[in-house]
């Protein structure tokens, strides 16, 4: 009787504090804007931490500050990274549609696939950075370009995936019987983790193929549910059952620090650095200010939160966010959730 009364109790204490409801898991962004050792060494850190994802980004170039400064690819380097890690779960957060034929992205990803032995992560957008476009000569094309275009390649990408010698005629992209051998390790394939937040062509795209949305910088709980709702409009009016099951969060881990208002100083002259959506997100302050902010996007649905570091890598403050942050929202504290 005392054992089941001292059970009832702790799920009592875990129902109050949100964990036993809706478990999150936790990942880290690293842009690889540093070397390679700085950059594997945090990945094998953060897998050791008990995060349950890691990703890369998709530029050619900083996207803050000196644009003259180091940049590794994404894909070769994710590559890499899977051969030396083991549970972690990796992607590319996200990957740029236009700067590949979807074909070619499909094969690299099956690649990275089979070489972590089914850890990958498919993220994918439509594509945004235009300096980046124009400084080596990739078309941008406009939104509704960008947009028609990501949708097409998502076709292509799962017809290669999931079919035996697919045949595709688009507007953009084409397929002719088209062997593709091996297929993902993933079945059906890996998940696919959409980013963005345009609502007329971007939402209808992530109800039709993603496993997973990713919430840019800057979207607060409330816009964030607002899109939620209209993805699963979109589901019902396409037939799509279930809808997008998972929704991720990438938010930016500056400091965190009992100092009184030091939270609120670090977003205050992050403006005269960033946009204001994106100083305004920032996460800093103390354990409890943090975990207040993450609560907020929990509570109308986040299932996973992605912090995005910046380089060089500050690996002490990654090891305070998993000690005095992450078990706040554990199904028991310091046990890292599985999928």
């Amino acid at each position: 009787m005392r054992a089941l009364v001292a059970t009832i109790l702790a799920i009592l204490v875990l129902v109050r504090s949100g964990a036993a409801e809706r478990p999150v898991e936790f990942g880290i962004q690293t842009p690889p804007e540093t070397t390679w050792e700085d950059l594997l060494a945090t990945w094998q850190e953060a897998e050791r931490r008990g995060f349950e994802s890691a990703w890369v980004y998709d530029h050619f170039i900083p996207i803050f500050g000196d644009k003259d400064g180091p940049a590794l690819e994404g894909w070769t380097a994710l590559a890499a990274l899977a051969a030396k890690t083991e549970k972690i779960r990796i992607g590319v957060l996200v990957t740029g549609n236009t700067y590949r034929h979807p074909a070619v992205l499909a094969k690299m990803a099956t690649t990275v696939d089979h070489i972590s032995k089914g850890r990958l992560e498919f993220g994918i957008g439509a594509g945004w950075f235009e300096y980046e476009h124009k400084a080596y000569g990739i078309p941008f094309y406009t939104d509704q370009e960008r947009a028609e275009r990501f949708a097409e390649a998502m076709e292509v990408v799962k017809l290669l995936w999931t079919a035996d010698h697919p045949s595709f005629d688009g507007k953009f992209y084409d397929l002719h019987q088209a062997p593709f051998v091996p297929k993902p390790l993933q079945k059906p394939h890996p998940p696919i983790v959409i980013g963005g937040k345009g609502k007329k062509w971007i939402m209808p795209t992530v109800a039709r193929y993603a496993d997973e949305w990713n919430v840019p910088v800057g979207v607060k709980p409330e816009a964030v549910k607002a899109r939620m709702e209209l993805m699963k409009k979109e589901c019902e009016r396409i037939g799509r059952s279930p809808c997008v099951q998972r929704v991720s969060a990438l938010m930016p881990l500056i400091s965190i620090t009992n100092v009184p208002l030091a939270g609120a100083a670090t977003r205050l002259g992050a403006r005269l650095l960033v946009e204001r959506r994106i100083a305004d997100a920032l996460l800093a302050g103390s354990p409890d200010d943090i975990k207040k902010w993450i609560q907020g996007y929990v509570d109308v649905g986040v299932t996973r939160v992605i912090l995005s570091l910046r380089p060089p890598f500050d690996r002490d403050l990654m090891r305070r966010f998993a000690e005095e942050v992450m078990p706040a929202f554990r199904p028991a504290a310091g046990t890292p959730t599985t999928r």
